[in-house]
């Protein structure tokens, strides 16, 4: 499986790894958050799809991103419960997988109608006892780089940058 990923500020992220310390054992740290925007089953062997997606992004003028309160899925569709996480408000991101959804469809469970935008910090039964308390964190910043994201591998195989002056 990939995805197509808002790229998180290096501060957010680093805030995100100065909490690890608080945590309480028995859970699985997300060593580096994703803000998925849309996640594709099929591989893309040959460049098509994420061709595709670059030219729907063509458009796309960066956009705000909020991150709010620290929040909790008791249980996961997919993967180790419960899911830690930030939740972030963004009509930019809302619209973007809607439209991405009505292209490709959506991942059964955890898109279209279900789909919650934000950023997984951890995973298992010791998230429940996480500090949050001390984030230090921004809140918000502007969307102006999406990434392309293995997660298989857990690495960026490409970014798209928005360019609002096309």
């Amino acid at each position: 499986m990939w995805s197509l990923n808002v790229s998180i500020p290096q501060d957010i992220v680093r805030a995100i790894g100065e909490m690890t310390p608080v945590l309480g054992g028995g859970e699985e740290i997300v060593e580096e958050p994703t803000l998925v925007i849309k996640r594709f089953e099929k591989e893309d062997l040959d460049g098509h799809i994420e061709s595709e997606i670059k030219f729907l992004l063509e458009n796309v003028e960066p956009f705000i991103v909020e991150i709010g309160n620290l929040e909790m899925f008791e249980v996961a569709d997919r993967g180790t419960s419960p899911v830690l996480y930030i939740e972030v408000k963004s009509i930019g991101i809302k619209v973007l997988h809607e439209t991405l959804v009505s292209v490709f469809g959506c991942v059964k469970g955890v898109e279209g109608e279900n789909y919650i935008p934000h950023i997984t910090i951890a995973r298992g039964s010791g998230a429940k006892n996480l500090d949050f308390s001390d984030f230090s964190g921004p809140i918000q910043w502007t969307a102006n780089t999406l990434e392309f994201w293995d997660r298989d591998k857990r690495k960026r195989k490409n970014k798209v940058i928005l360019d609002k002056n096309k």
